[in-house]
């Protein structure tokens, strides 16, 4: 077997000789330079050149930075000349009942005149809904596929198998010099040379991406597949697949790799990439220095981020020795993706063994994949559709909650405060017209105190109800929102204090009294603290924070608290209520529009200022739309009050429309509850602002639920 033949006396497969590659590939050379290039130690992630340059603290300059080692790679990977991606295509042969699951033999087209073999296993009770699917890609035995299908090879390598019994769609391909893809009989590579003698300029690393984006391609129209939950694992052969595969296709969504590689300038043997195997051919050149490559492992599985990536690898690998400094490594890529707030997406294994994938380590796997591609409920399918499915319709309810949060939290992250008792600080307090405004201080975390404003109206009953108040974009923070600044139309607190109300208004992260030292809505810092959080999950907890100091006060009833908010505020509104339903009405004003109809859909996941949910840039960076929209948000609300409000010619979210008509799509939930007029939707002519007959409609609904 090629692993332990590599390990023991560098044996070449027959069928590949680097000499004779050079001769039909007339290649020379790759003269390339970066920062990597001519160090013997590795390079950190987060620095934007050399050892000496700024580090990198944005998701901006990380990307260019990224962008430029995948640049470098795609340099020695190759191409084919003339090659275009055809029509998706597949063929089946036959279909084989395993009782648990179908196994179907398949082939699928990559080439005018060159098929993917592959097996494609689908969990039994047949699948009636889109449904999560890996794509598992077989170590170096000549059987390819057969091995993690379980029909032939080793057992504890049967990933295909064991996924599929836990529910995912299955696709195993023979990869490249495989399986199907070799003569009967043949050792793996055979034919390399007839390879290059068709793509002169390509690698077989090369091949093995472009079969994936093909794969990808045939499983997209699957009605079984969902689309957006794609994900690629594999052990050693697989496992380097499988990263080299998901750093160029962007819709995998999860990876896992099992000993797949060691740094290229601790491996004692460098040259099984390009003379051992016919992998990556262009690297021979330098194997004289190997501190000479521009590039290392490092920043190859770095590439990955923010997806989320699983990687096991073992102390005593015979196959690929050396790995005890992906420890820092991987210590080190968790500062990559918390940038994203996305560290928690990252999930390293570094134990005692040899070159294996045991099964507690596949169990490990395999649960990271389940909380990574969490599926689709198919009632919330059908709900979003309109349609209602079966009788109990408030379980039903609460299942398709239940999905939608699952989809929502992995982009969020947690949105569960820190349980802390309500100590609540006195800083300042006058009295005004009809309320008496007090400044206060409490902690949202051990180490984290905000100020805020409370508003007691007057005269004061003995339980009222109550309203938080969230501040748009603006750097005076809560200041606006009661009155002390900015503009009067949308000065809620005052206005709500007189009506009854007790206020509460914090300062949101990075503005008013927490702007930190990147200036007002910079969220540089707020990644470099909250590393496993999105800004709009922190935004959340503080939300429901100040929930728990509202139902402190003896003057509220903790059964009537409301929220709402204009712009950001009015984002912040909705998701605080969709998260907590001690909320129990909701007024959003120029907030949002749906995801589909915005020209713009990645201002929530900037790659600088202020970054609303980074992790969304999985989903944008692949060319599609997130796997929840803001229909699902309000979802999560009913039957308890909604009121969307959205204005014609609002310069910021000039689709306000779109909004209004989504909002009121949701409109049968809520009937359906019995609760029809819980639910409001209204869109004015005007710009981005709150009119006072909006406020005429707004005020009087907020009292019918809560007074």
């Amino acid at each position: 077997m090629f692993l332990h033949l590599l390990s023991s006396n560098g044996y070449s497969w027959e069928g590949f000789d680097w000499e004779t590659w050079r001769d039909i590939a007339k290649a020379e050379k790759i003269e390339a330079q970066s920062p990597q290039a001519g160090m013997s130690s590795l390079l950190p992630l987060l620095k934007s050149g050399g050892q000496a340059s700024p580090d990198i603290d944005s998701i901006k300059d990380w990307e260019t930075k990224r962008d430029s080692i995948l640049q470098l790679l795609h340099r020695f990977i190759g191409q084919a000349d003339d090659l275009q991606p055809l029509p998706p295509l597949a063929e089946q042969f036959g279909e084989v009942d395993c009782g648990t699951y179908l196994r179907r033999h398949i082939r699928i087209r990559s080439e005018a005149d060159d098929w993917i073999p592959a097996y494609l296993l689908l969990p039994k009770p047949l699948p009636e809904a889109p449904t999560p699917v890996m794509i598992v890609l077989h170590q170096t035995v000549a059987q390819g596929k057969e091995e993690p299908c379980g029909i032939k090879g080793d057992t504890e390598k049967a990933f295909a198998v064991e996924l599929a019994r836990k529910g995912f769609i299955c696709i195993a391909p023979d990869v490249i010099g495989f399986g199907e893809r070799i003569p009967p009989g043949a050792q793996p590579y055979h034919g390399a040379h007839d390879f290059y003698r068709k793509h002169p300029r390509w690698s077989f690393f090369g091949k093995m991406i472009w079969d994936v984006q093909r794969i990808v391609d045939y499983l997209e129209t699957l009605p079984q597949v969902d689309a957006r939950r794609i994900g690629a694992i594999g052990h050693s052969h697989g496992a380097y697949g499988t990263i080299m595969s998901a750093i160029f296709e962007p819709r995998i969504s999860a990876a896992v790799a099992s000993c797949g590689f060691t740094t290229l300038r601790s491996d004692p043997h460098p040259h099984r990439w390009s003379h051992l195997t016919a992998l990556l051919p262009a690297l021979g050149y330098y194997m004289d220095d190997v501190s000479q490559i521009p590039f290392d492992w490092h920043e190859i599985v770095a590439c990955l981020a923010p997806r989320s990536y699983c990687n096991w690898a073992t102390l005593e690998d015979g196959i690929f020795p050396n790995t005890q400094n992906l420890q820092s490594i991987f210590y080190e890529l968790k500062s990559v993706y918390g940038l994203y707030g996305a560290a928690d997406f990252l999930q390293s294994h570094l134990v005692p063994g040899g070159h294996a994938f045991p099964a507690d380590g596949r169990e490990r796997a395999y649960q990271f994949l389940k909380e990574s591609l969490p599926a689709r409920s198919f009632h919330q399918l059908n709900e979003q559709n309109h349609i209602v499915v079966g009788h109990e319709e408030a379980q039903l309810h609460k299942q398709n909650c239940e999905s939608i949060k699952a989809l929502m939290l992995r982009d969020i992250g947690p949105v569960d405060p820190p349980a802390l008792a309500i100590e609540i600080e006195i800083l300042a307090e006058k009295s005004l017209e009809g309320y008496i405004e007090k400044k206060i201080r409490y902690c949202t975390a051990p180490d984290e105190a905000i100020c805020a404003y409370l508003l007691f109206p007057q005269p004061l009953r003995k339980k009222n109800p109550a309203m938080i108040v969230f501040h748009q974009t603006t750097k005076d923070g809560k200041e606006e929102a009661v009155g002390h600044s900015g503009r009067a139309s949308i000065h809620f607190g005052p206005e709500l204090a007189r009506r009854g109300y007790v206020v509460l208004a914090p300062d949101s992260i990075c503005a008013g009294e927490r702007i930190d030292a990147a200036g007002p809505f910079d969220t540089r810092e707020f990644y470099c603290n909250y590393p496993t959080l999105s800004a709009m999950g922190k935004m959340i907890q503080d939300g429901r924070r100040a929930i728990d100091v509202l139902q402190s006060l003896a003057q509220v009833d903790s059964d009537r608290i409301g929220a709402i908010g204009h712009s950001l505020g009015a984002e912040e509104a909705l998701f605080v209520a969709a998260f907590d339903e001690r909320i129990q009405a909701a007024a959003a004003s120029c907030g949002w529009a749906p995801f589909a109809a915005e020209a713009n859909p990645d201002r929530w996941a900037r790659d600088y200022w202020f970054s609303y949910i980074p992790r969304l840039r999985i989903d944008f960076r692949a060319g599609r739309l997130p796997a929840w929209d803001f229909d699902d948000v309000i979802r999560l609300i009913a039957p308890r009050g909604y009121f969307n409000y959205q204005t014609r010619h609002d310069e910021i979210f000039p689709q306000g429309g779109a909004a209004h008509d989504m909002t009121l799509s949701t409109q049968p939930l809520w009937s359906l509850f019995g609760a029809k007029e819980n639910l409001r939707s209204l869109l004015e002519d005007g710009p981005h602002d709150m009119s006072d007959s909006a406020k005429v409609e707004i005020y009087p609904w907020l009292d019918r639920i809560l007074r």
